[in-house]
């Protein structure tokens, strides 16, 4: 029974993202409480309090375009576009699109790719993102940086990541790019344009 409504949850969720869901089948075979867990990692990756829901997307966005798996960043644009989030804002976090972003989402841009990189000026950043959100917003993305990595990296494992190369966004499509920064070594690799 169990089996069965995962499967049902599974082909809905494939329906609604227009996301490929054979790996999480794949788990589910393997054994109902294996899906069970990974899907808790989602209690973690949407934890927000304290941070506008804009610049959580951003580093949510950001932090799956660094493991660079197309499809783990289309679902999360699409997850952002569900939410409320304007499709310029996403295609602006997207393409790392400074100008296209409000100081929030560029804090928000620019504090994951350097956490991430553990460039140095992560630190002035951190005091930054403490000021503007406390504690509370300073904890959401940490949540959601760390566990929104996990995905992408658990489907290259089991053979299923693909390189990102194009996110369509409002029937657009969209070339994902690294944050260009002389301080910052680009450390992804595979489809994110240079």
């Amino acid at each position: 029974m169990i089996r069965l409504l995962a499967h049902r949850w599974l082909r809905a969720f494939s329906r609604r993202y227009d996301y490929d869901t054979a790996y999480m089948a794949r788990m589910l075979e393997s054994g109902p409480s294996v899906l069970l867990k990974y899907g808790a990692l989602n209690l973690l990756a949407s934890h927000r309090r304290g941070i506008p829901r804009a610049p959580w997307w951003t580093a949510r966005i950001r932090a799956a375009l660094w493991e660079d798996c197309g499809p783990c960043v289309q679902l999360v644009c699409n997850m952002a576009l569900e939410d409320g989030l304007e499709p310029a804002v996403v295609a602006g976090i997207a393409s790392a699109d400074m100008a296209a972003l409000d100081d929030d989402c560029a804090l928000a841009l620019r504090f994951t790719e350097a956490v991430l990189a553990r460039a140095p000026d992560a630190e002035p950043m951190r005091e930054q993102v403490r000021l503007r959100w406390g504690d509370d917003g300073l904890i959401s993305l940490a949540l959601t940086v760390s566990t929104t990595r996990v995905y992408p990296c658990v489907k290259h494992i089991l053979g299923h990541g693909r390189a990102c190369t194009r996110v369509q966004i409002a029937q657009r499509d969209i070339t994902p790019a690294a944050l260009q920064s002389a301080t910052m070594p680009q450390t992804a690799t595979g489809g994110l344009s240079r």
